[in-house]
């Protein structure tokens, strides 16, 4: 039988959600953050749907504060998630399967997330070493859904559009990969609903990591 899979030779992946489930602990920094203004803690839910667009976006979106101490809060939200973010996180199921698949490849993270926090992540998680490039929300002049950070990696690693795929769980991600020129998987398993997903529109959705092998050869 023919093997009908797409051959790329760059795979980018965003990061929560997508290759790991941080949800948890995420959610225990704002939390915390929000204890420390006198604010009742939410829900994982209420949080989650908050995430995706940075981290500025969501301590402003879950922890409202007076302006004048907004700088405050966002800075309390990154202690506390520097000390809990690997209470929880874990790499999502069939992620290790994929990054062994796809070992010999151009492999890069693209995150809204800072830096520094996504570098401790993969760290942490022993998998920084699999990535040839990592973009943070703060790395460049734009983040996602702007197809800047994507060109970087084409550039970097020597790849055209045509020879690239990005694979994320956010409406950002598929937007991101559309304005850049490749392909786009969008995944289930994160914070986009699947009915959100569907309607970005981009070119596959699948409901595990694992089934990136069903689609890229």
């Amino acid at each position: 039988m023919t093997d009908e899979r797409i051959f790329k030779k760059g795979l980018i992946f965003d990061l929560d959600g997508t290759l790991v489930n941080t949800l948890s602990d995420i959610a225990t920094a704002i939390n915390l953050t929000r204890g420390g203004f006198g604010l009742q803690p939410l829900s994982e839910e209420e949080i989650t749907c908050k995430v995706g667009d940075g981290v500025e976006y969501l301590v402003r979106q879950t922890v409202p504060v007076a302006e004048h101490l907004f700088t405050e809060a966002y800075a309390g939200y990154g202690r506390h998630y520097a000390e809990h973010m690997l209470d929880r996180s874990a790499l999502h199921e069939g992620v290790e399967e994929v990054l062994d698949y796809f070992h010999d490849r151009a492999l890069g993270v693209i995150t809204n997330k800072p830096i520094s926090q996504t570098e401790k992540l993969l760290s942490g998680l022993s998998v920084r070493p699999r990535f040839r490039t990592v973009l943070g929300g703060d790395s460049l002049a734009e983040k996602k859904p702007h197809p800047l950070p994507l060109r970087y990696f084409m550039e970097e690693n020597g790849l055209a559009a045509r020879e690239t795929v990005i694979i994320g769980d956010g409406i950002n991600d598929v937007r991101a990969g559309k304005a850049a020129g490749v392909l786009t998987v969008g995944v289930t398993f994160g914070v986009a609903t699947e009915e959100e997903m569907a309607a970005e529109r981009p070119d596959y959705i699948i409901d595990h990591m694992g089934r990136l092998l069903d689609i890229i050869s």
